[in-house]
Protein backbone atom coordinates (compact mmCIF):
# COMPACT_ATOMS: atom_id res chain seq x y z
CA UNK A 1 0.00 0.00 0.00
CA UNK A 2 1.12 3.39 -1.21
CA UNK A 3 2.76 6.01 1.74
CA UNK A 4 3.13 8.77 -0.17
CA UNK A 5 6.51 8.46 2.01
CA UNK A 6 9.91 8.12 -0.43
CA UNK A 7 12.72 6.03 2.20
CA UNK A 8 16.33 7.52 2.08
CA UNK A 9 18.19 4.32 1.99
CA UNK A 10 15.70 2.84 -1.10
CA UNK A 11 16.56 6.07 -2.61
CA UNK A 12 20.35 5.29 -2.31
CA UNK A 13 19.90 1.95 -3.63
CA UNK A 14 18.10 3.13 -6.66
CA UNK A 15 20.70 5.85 -7.13
CA UNK A 16 23.81 2.91 -6.69
CA UNK A 17 22.04 0.63 -9.78
CA UNK A 18 21.68 3.64 -11.69
CA UNK A 19 25.19 4.96 -11.16
CA UNK A 20 26.75 1.18 -11.69
CA UNK A 21 24.45 -0.25 -14.17
CA UNK A 22 23.87 -3.47 -12.37
CA UNK A 23 22.00 -4.81 -8.91
CA UNK A 24 25.51 -6.78 -7.99
CA UNK A 25 28.01 -3.86 -8.26
CA UNK A 26 24.79 -1.47 -6.49
CA UNK A 27 25.02 -3.69 -3.92
CA UNK A 28 28.73 -3.72 -3.22
CA UNK A 29 29.04 -0.39 -3.86
CA UNK A 30 26.82 -0.17 -0.64
CA UNK A 31 27.52 -2.65 1.10
CA UNK A 32 24.23 -4.40 1.15
CA UNK A 33 23.33 -7.73 -0.37
CA UNK A 34 21.76 -8.10 -3.98
CA UNK A 35 18.35 -9.45 -2.11
CA UNK A 36 18.19 -6.30 0.20
CA UNK A 37 18.85 -4.19 -3.20
CA UNK A 38 16.15 -6.03 -4.67
CA UNK A 39 14.29 -5.65 -1.93
CA UNK A 40 14.44 -1.64 -1.58
CA UNK A 41 13.71 -1.18 -5.80
CA UNK A 42 10.63 -3.33 -5.07
CA UNK A 43 9.18 -1.49 -2.62
CA UNK A 44 10.00 2.17 -4.04
CA UNK A 45 8.64 0.71 -7.31
CA UNK A 46 5.58 -0.30 -5.16
CA UNK A 47 5.07 3.37 -3.38
CA UNK A 48 5.33 4.71 -7.09
CA UNK A 49 3.43 2.77 -9.19
CA UNK A 50 5.68 2.32 -11.85
CA UNK A 51 8.90 0.01 -12.76
CA UNK A 52 12.05 1.76 -12.22
CA UNK A 53 14.38 -0.30 -14.29
CA UNK A 54 14.89 -2.67 -17.58
CA UNK A 55 16.26 -5.57 -16.56
CA UNK A 56 18.12 -7.46 -19.22
CA UNK A 57 21.72 -9.56 -19.28
CA UNK A 58 24.05 -6.99 -20.00
CA UNK A 59 23.02 -3.99 -18.12
CA UNK A 60 20.13 -2.88 -15.98
CA UNK A 61 19.13 0.93 -17.48
CA UNK A 62 16.18 3.38 -16.27
CA UNK A 63 12.61 3.23 -17.43
CA UNK A 64 11.44 6.67 -18.44
CA UNK A 65 9.78 6.72 -14.86
CA UNK A 66 13.39 5.80 -13.43
CA UNK A 67 15.03 9.15 -15.45
CA UNK A 68 12.25 11.26 -13.69
CA UNK A 69 13.17 10.35 -10.25
CA UNK A 70 16.99 10.54 -10.67
CA UNK A 71 17.21 14.11 -10.17
CA UNK A 72 14.87 14.12 -7.41
CA UNK A 73 16.32 11.15 -5.87
CA UNK A 74 19.71 12.96 -6.41
CA UNK A 75 18.63 16.07 -4.88
CA UNK A 76 17.22 14.40 -1.78
CA UNK A 77 19.97 12.12 -0.85
CA UNK A 78 22.24 15.34 -1.16
CA UNK A 79 20.27 17.74 0.75
CA UNK A 80 19.34 14.81 3.25
CA UNK A 81 23.68 14.46 3.58
CA UNK A 82 24.12 18.24 3.58
CA UNK A 83 21.87 18.57 6.41
CA UNK A 84 23.11 15.78 8.65
CA UNK A 85 27.00 16.87 7.73
CA UNK A 86 26.30 20.81 9.17
CA UNK A 87 24.01 19.50 11.83
CA UNK A 88 26.87 17.28 13.31
CA UNK A 89 29.74 19.65 12.75
CA UNK A 90 30.79 21.24 16.17
CA UNK A 91 29.30 24.95 16.19
CA UNK A 92 32.17 27.20 14.70
CA UNK A 93 33.62 29.97 16.12
CA UNK A 94 36.29 32.92 15.19
CA UNK A 95 37.28 35.32 12.85
CA UNK A 96 37.07 34.90 9.36
CA UNK A 97 38.20 37.70 6.97
CA UNK A 98 37.09 37.05 3.74
CA UNK A 99 37.66 38.40 0.31
CA UNK A 100 34.31 38.12 -2.69
CA UNK A 101 35.10 39.47 -6.03
CA UNK A 102 33.05 42.75 -7.17
CA UNK A 103 31.90 40.61 -10.06
CA UNK A 104 30.10 38.21 -7.69
CA UNK A 105 28.64 40.27 -5.41
CA UNK A 106 25.15 41.37 -6.36
CA UNK A 107 22.80 38.83 -6.15
CA UNK A 108 24.80 35.45 -5.01
CA UNK A 109 27.25 35.48 -1.74
CA UNK A 110 24.81 38.10 0.32
CA UNK A 111 22.23 35.56 0.60
CA UNK A 112 24.92 32.93 1.61
CA UNK A 113 26.15 34.86 4.16
CA UNK A 114 23.26 35.88 5.44
CA UNK A 115 22.26 32.59 6.27
CA UNK A 116 25.78 31.79 7.26
CA UNK A 117 25.58 34.05 9.95
CA UNK A 118 22.31 32.76 10.93
CA UNK A 119 23.54 29.16 11.17
CA UNK A 120 26.89 29.87 12.92
CA UNK A 121 26.37 33.28 15.37
CA UNK A 122 29.62 32.48 16.98
CA UNK A 123 31.73 33.21 14.11
CA UNK A 124 32.44 36.56 12.96
CA UNK A 125 32.43 37.34 9.09
CA UNK A 126 34.72 40.22 8.33
CA UNK A 127 33.73 40.57 4.17
CA UNK A 128 36.26 42.82 1.60
CA UNK A 129 34.82 43.16 -1.67
CA UNK A 130 36.99 44.18 -4.39
CA UNK A 131 38.47 43.04 -8.11
CA UNK A 132 39.98 39.79 -8.17
CA UNK A 133 43.42 41.02 -8.24
CA UNK A 134 43.27 43.15 -5.27
CA UNK A 135 41.64 40.53 -2.94
CA UNK A 136 44.33 37.48 -4.34
CA UNK A 137 47.11 40.22 -3.83
CA UNK A 138 45.98 40.34 0.04
CA UNK A 139 45.61 36.78 0.82
CA UNK A 140 49.14 35.98 -0.39
CA UNK A 141 50.00 38.69 2.17
CA UNK A 142 48.02 37.40 4.97
CA UNK A 143 45.53 40.01 5.19
CA UNK A 144 42.99 37.18 4.07
CA UNK A 145 41.91 34.27 5.26
CA UNK A 146 39.82 33.14 2.21
CA UNK A 147 38.34 34.79 -1.16
CA UNK A 148 36.08 33.99 -3.16
CA UNK A 149 36.08 35.31 -6.63
CA UNK A 150 36.87 35.04 -10.49
CA UNK A 151 39.36 32.30 -11.86
CA UNK A 152 40.90 33.09 -15.43
CA UNK A 153 42.66 30.15 -15.70
CA UNK A 154 43.88 26.69 -14.24
CA UNK A 155 47.24 28.53 -13.80
CA UNK A 156 45.41 30.73 -10.83
CA UNK A 157 45.22 27.58 -8.54
CA UNK A 158 41.83 27.49 -6.05
CA UNK A 159 39.06 25.01 -6.44
CA UNK A 160 36.32 25.94 -9.17
CA UNK A 161 32.60 26.02 -7.22
CA UNK A 162 30.40 27.92 -9.81
CA UNK A 163 30.10 29.20 -12.71
CA UNK A 164 27.70 31.13 -15.45
CA UNK A 165 27.57 31.96 -19.12
CA UNK A 166 28.66 35.36 -20.01
CA UNK A 167 26.66 37.70 -21.98
CA UNK A 168 27.14 40.55 -23.90
CA UNK A 169 24.20 43.25 -22.51
CA UNK A 170 22.76 46.25 -23.40
CA UNK A 171 19.73 48.18 -22.17
CA UNK A 172 16.16 46.68 -24.10
CA UNK A 173 16.31 50.02 -26.01
CA UNK A 174 19.92 50.62 -26.92
CA UNK A 175 20.88 51.27 -30.03
CA UNK A 176 24.56 51.75 -31.61
CA UNK A 177 26.55 51.53 -34.56
CA UNK A 178 27.51 48.60 -36.44
CA UNK A 179 30.66 50.60 -38.06
CA UNK A 180 31.31 52.39 -35.54
CA UNK A 181 33.20 51.21 -31.68
CA UNK A 182 31.35 49.69 -29.45
CA UNK A 183 30.72 51.61 -26.46
CA UNK A 184 31.68 49.72 -22.97
CA UNK A 185 30.76 50.70 -19.68
CA UNK A 186 33.67 48.73 -17.60
CA UNK A 187 35.11 48.27 -14.06
CA UNK A 188 38.59 49.41 -13.84
CA UNK A 189 41.33 48.54 -16.03
CA UNK A 190 42.10 45.37 -14.07
CA UNK A 191 38.57 44.04 -14.22
CA UNK A 192 39.38 40.62 -16.42
CA UNK A 193 35.98 41.69 -18.35
CA UNK A 194 37.08 44.81 -19.45
CA UNK A 195 40.27 43.03 -21.10
CA UNK A 196 38.23 40.37 -22.23
CA UNK A 197 35.39 43.12 -23.96
CA UNK A 198 38.29 44.41 -25.88
CA UNK A 199 40.26 41.88 -26.76
CA UNK A 200 37.15 39.55 -27.98
CA UNK A 201 36.24 42.81 -30.14
CA UNK A 202 39.62 43.23 -31.56
CA UNK A 203 39.80 39.85 -32.59
CA UNK A 204 36.73 40.36 -35.27
CA UNK A 205 38.18 43.96 -36.21
CA UNK A 206 35.75 45.97 -34.26
CA UNK A 207 36.80 48.82 -31.59
CA UNK A 208 35.78 48.82 -27.49
CA UNK A 209 35.63 52.25 -26.52
CA UNK A 210 35.18 52.82 -22.45
CA UNK A 211 32.64 55.38 -22.71
CA UNK A 212 31.70 54.79 -19.08
CA UNK A 213 33.73 53.50 -16.24
CA UNK A 214 32.53 52.17 -12.70
CA UNK A 215 33.95 50.91 -9.47
CA UNK A 216 31.19 48.57 -8.52
CA UNK A 217 28.97 46.08 -10.56
CA UNK A 218 26.51 47.46 -9.30
CA UNK A 219 26.99 50.25 -10.77
CA UNK A 220 27.86 48.92 -14.35
CA UNK A 221 24.33 46.99 -14.32
CA UNK A 222 22.71 50.78 -13.59
CA UNK A 223 24.54 52.30 -16.39
CA UNK A 224 23.77 49.66 -18.81
CA UNK A 225 20.02 49.78 -17.90
CA UNK A 226 20.30 53.69 -18.45
CA UNK A 227 21.58 52.77 -22.14
CA UNK A 228 25.29 54.63 -21.70
CA UNK A 229 26.40 51.29 -23.09
CA UNK A 230 27.39 47.96 -23.59
CA UNK A 231 29.32 45.33 -21.16
CA UNK A 232 30.22 41.89 -20.62
CA UNK A 233 27.95 40.38 -17.51
CA UNK A 234 26.70 36.90 -15.68
CA UNK A 235 23.98 35.59 -17.21
CA UNK A 236 22.33 36.12 -13.25
CA UNK A 237 22.90 40.18 -14.62
CA UNK A 238 19.96 39.74 -17.13
CA UNK A 239 17.77 37.37 -15.23
CA UNK A 240 18.26 39.80 -12.42
CA UNK A 241 17.42 43.10 -14.53
CA UNK A 242 14.41 42.37 -16.62
CA UNK A 243 15.23 45.86 -18.56
CA UNK A 244 18.19 43.97 -19.56
CA UNK A 245 19.12 42.05 -22.61
CA UNK A 246 21.53 40.08 -24.48
CA UNK A 247 23.00 41.39 -27.77
CA UNK A 248 25.11 38.21 -28.27
CA UNK A 249 23.71 37.40 -31.21
CA UNK A 250 25.82 40.71 -32.92
CA UNK A 251 29.23 40.60 -30.91
CA UNK A 252 31.80 37.51 -30.75
CA UNK A 253 30.95 34.35 -28.40
CA UNK A 254 32.26 34.79 -25.01
CA UNK A 255 33.57 31.84 -22.34
CA UNK A 256 31.91 30.71 -19.15
CA UNK A 257 32.84 32.58 -16.09
CA UNK A 258 34.27 30.54 -13.24
CA UNK A 259 33.67 31.32 -9.33
CA UNK A 260 36.58 30.04 -7.20
CA UNK A 261 37.81 29.38 -3.52
CA UNK A 262 41.70 30.57 -3.14
CA UNK A 263 43.44 30.12 0.03
CA UNK A 264 40.86 26.67 1.71
CA UNK A 265 44.34 24.75 2.01
CA UNK A 266 45.88 27.28 4.37
CA UNK A 267 42.33 28.03 6.43
CA UNK A 268 43.49 25.93 9.00
CA UNK A 269 40.70 26.35 11.72
CA UNK A 270 37.24 24.83 11.78
CA UNK A 271 34.88 28.28 11.38
CA UNK A 272 36.98 28.86 7.44
CA UNK A 273 36.42 25.31 6.60
CA UNK A 274 33.04 25.13 7.63
CA UNK A 275 32.77 28.62 5.58
CA UNK A 276 33.87 26.99 2.21
CA UNK A 277 31.44 24.21 3.10
CA UNK A 278 28.37 26.55 3.50
CA UNK A 279 29.05 28.67 0.18
CA UNK A 280 29.52 25.56 -1.80
CA UNK A 281 26.45 23.40 -0.48
CA UNK A 282 24.20 27.19 -0.61
CA UNK A 283 25.62 27.76 -4.50
CA UNK A 284 25.18 24.18 -5.64
CA UNK A 285 21.49 24.80 -4.24
CA UNK A 286 21.02 27.79 -6.73
CA UNK A 287 19.34 26.66 -10.24
CA UNK A 288 18.85 29.74 -12.30
CA UNK A 289 23.33 29.58 -13.42
CA UNK A 290 25.46 26.41 -14.68
CA UNK A 291 26.68 24.55 -11.62
CA UNK A 292 30.38 22.97 -12.40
Amino acid sequence: MATNQLELDSLRAFLAIADHGSFTAAATSIGRTQSAVSLKIRKLEDELGKPLFLRNSHRTTLTPAGELLLGYARRLVRDSDAAIAHLRTPEAAGAIRLGIGELFVPDHLPRVLTRFRRAHPRVRLEVQVGLSADLLRELRAGALDLVVANREGDDMGGRVVWAEPLRWVAAADFEWRDDGPVPLVALPPQCPYRRMAIDALAGIGRTGEVVYACTSLLGVEAAIAAGSGVAILGQSSLLRNPGLRDIGHRLPALPVCQIAVFGEATADHAAARGLVRFIEDSLTSESSLLKI
